[in-house]
């Protein structure tokens, strides 16, 4: 089970509600060190365990939800909790279904989140507007998360975030962009005949693009979330695959 940083952020705030008694048996229990009990020393030993203790520990919470829920007054403070929690997990590709977790999608079980990925490139880039794409990538998870959750505005700061990132990087190219120079196929164009992208690439992502563009047809047989999380998941990966190139020219 590969558990993002924004869900292991969430499984904090989830155990916050918990006595410190409860929490210290259920880390020590699954082989989390922690050095205290408040939520940033909580943060710290999750961020720093393996995958694999993560994993189940998610799993016992998942099958002992109902006597965890016992332990909690007022009750709406773990629905409210458990919610974020339960959505976090699905843009992780996992879905929480009474007692059971269901994997939506094969992951390759070595590698970190790729969106976690995504923002370490992003860290370590020279682009100037890495923390805009950031900002949209954040947007759009907390667009898919709302107790309302609103699927457009997720692809669409998907979207933005993969323009972003290619216009930055033609621009730090040599590409002049300006207010009235902002199309995204010139820059996808500027960046493959910069060699930075094949052609095959370039067409990979700008299908992508126009994958998860407004106005797009939701698949028959996809619902809403699902067409959200999927068409997220591709912007993700595109990101990550253009930064990772770029870092790496």
């Amino acid at each position: 089970m590969i558990i993002s940083k924004r869900t292991k952020l969430s499984l904090c705030q989830f155990l916050s509600l918990f006595t410190q008694d409860i929490v210290h048996i259920l880390l020590e229990k699954h082989d989390v060190s922690v050095w205290g009990y408040t939520q940033i020393q909580i943060s710290e030993a999750l961020l720093e365990a393996s995958q694999e203790a993560i994993g189940e520990l998610i799993d016992e919470i998942v099958r002992t939800n109902g006597d965890l829920l016992n332990k909690v007054t007022p009750r709406y403070r773990f629905k409210d909790r458990w919610q974020d929690f339960e959505r976090c997990m699905l843009l992780d590709g996992f879905k929480i279904d009474d007692k059971c977790i269901l994997k939506l999608e094969p992951t390759i079980e070595s590698t970190e989140p790729v969106e976690d990925d995504l923002s370490n490139e992003l860290n370590i880039s020279s682009l100037v507007s890495s923390e805009e794409v950031i900002r949209h990538i954040k947007l759009s998870a907390e667009s898919f998360k709302k107790s309302s959750p609103d699927y457009n505005a997720c692809l669409s700061h998907s979207r933005i975030a993969l323009e972003t990132i290619v216009r930055c990087i033609a621009k730090h190219g040599g590409l002049e962009i300006n207010e009235d120079n902002k199309a995204w196929g010139k820059s996808l164009l500027y960046i493959r005949e910069l060699g930075i992208i094949t052609n095959k690439e370039e067409g990979a992502i700008a299908s992508t693009y126009t994958f998860i563009s407004d106005g797009s047809h939701k698949p028959v047989g996809f619902t809403e979330e699902e067409f959200a999380r999927f068409g997220r998941n591709l912007a993700m990966s595109s990101c990550y695959f253009v930064i990772k190139t770029f870092n790496g020219a």
